[in-house]
């Protein structure tokens, strides 16, 4: 018996048809509040994905600038500054531990490519990278 034959059972049943659509819409109800409420968390996990995707390019894009222009001035520097201070607080803890050991240039750290790579792999949720870093395109600076 399918649900369509079953509910028209149920309702074609006279006395019992009023109670059982009540407990049918209550149920009904219940459920697409849930799943209202699963959407909007998915929809706001979707968000603070894209905010800290910026986050993490902004910043790295601002850390290899120099590199491009040839020098670091102090206005680089309060550029760099700037994009730190305005991006690091969308980022969680796994993506800070990744980002501050290479923005203090500290020796074994990460360079931009798997940086990128990690970020990814925490930013979906992934267990194991679905890229690698030598996949990645960097256009070298003129010289």
């Amino acid at each position: 018996m399918d649900w369509t034959a079953f509910v028209s059972a149920l309702v074609g049943a006279g006395f019992g048809s009023t109670l059982v659509g009540v407990l049918l819409k209550t149920w009904l109800d219940h459920r697409l509040s849930i799943e209202r409420a699963r959407l909007a968390k998915e929809r706001e996990l979707q968000f603070k994905r894209r905010e800290a995707s910026t986050a993490v390019a902004d910043i790295l894009a601002e850390w290899t600038r120099p590199t491009y222009t040839g020098e670091f001035s102090n206005e680089d520097r309060w550029r760099l500054q700037t994009t730190y201070w305005k991006n690091i607080l969308w980022l969680d803890k796994e993506l800070l531990d990744l980002l501050l050991p290479a923005l203090k240039n500290e020796p074994g750290a990460p360079g931009s490519h798997e940086l990128i790579v990690q970020a990814r792999k925490v930013l979906l949720g992934l267990s194991e990278p679905d890229i690698s870093a030598d996949q990645l395109n960097t256009w070298k600076p003129e010289t």
